[in-house]
């Protein structure tokens, strides 16, 4: 993954990995013990992010943890309504 691809201007880091208009896929590139938060740790500041900067209405977000365990951040917009484990009913490309 490009570095220039990564955003790491929150508490978390992340890159967005791919884009659909049903969903946004995104993949943890935090490294333990460099004092960034995990997405798990900092979904809301990623919900804030990405209706600023992508357009999150209506779309689902699935997210690849630091573990490689792919999971999806439940939303309403940028209200944070949990967490789902997996991605069922859709096929995220293989990062």
């Amino acid at each position: 993954m490009c570095k220039e691809n990564i955003i790491s201007d929150l508490l978390s880091e992340f890159a967005i990995a791919h884009e659909t208009p049903e969903y946004i896929y995104i993949i943890d590139t935090a490294v333990f013990g460099e004092g960034k938060r995990s997405v798990t740790n900092d979904a809301v500041s990623i919900l804030i992010y990405l209706s600023e900067h992508h357009n999150l209405k209506n779309r689902r977000l699935f997210y690849r943890d630091t573990y490689g365990n792919i999971d999806e951040i439940l939303h309403s917009y940028v209200t944070f309504k949990g967490f789902a484990p997996g991605h069922s009913g859709i096929s995220l490309p293989n990062h």
